[in-house]
């Protein structure tokens, strides 16, 4: 959301105060990227059953690449033809997204111990 208005104020600057708010909004989603990156592994490695984390990691690549596809044309349609309201609402899909993570991550951590239990109670002893 920072680099979303970061960039929005751009429309409005000229020279030197411009180029250190693009290069501020660039730093500013380079972090949020590698931050996205981390939570996108350590997602994988401990919501995934040890014995099916292909599967998880070939599914969750298969939404990453759905959003490679479209998000970048619908992002640059907002920006382009909606101007601030386009980056507005850049930035509010970045937060409804993010808000969901912590019940969506707890949700996966609940059927996967539900799961686990449901599997070893079915070995014989």
């Amino acid at each position: 959301m920072l680099s979303c208005l970061i960039v929005l104020v751009t429309h409005d600057t000229i020279g030197w105060v411009t180029i250190a708010l693009v290069w501020l909004g660039h730093v500013t989603v380079t972090g949020a990227e590698l931050f996205q990156s981390a939570g996108h592994w350590g997602l994988i490695s401990e919501l995934s059953d040890p014995e099916r984390r292909g599967e998880y990691q070939g599914a969750a690549r298969l939404g990453g690449t759905a959003g490679q596809v479209w998000a970048p044309a619908a992002f640059t349609f907002l920006a382009i033809s909606w101007d601030t309201p386009g980056w507005l609402l850049i930035g509010a899909v970045v937060v409804v997204a993010a808000i969901g993570m912590h019940p969506a991550a707890r949700a996966a951590e609940r059927f996967l111990q539900a799961d686990h239990s449901r599997g070893t109670a079915d070995l014989p002893a």
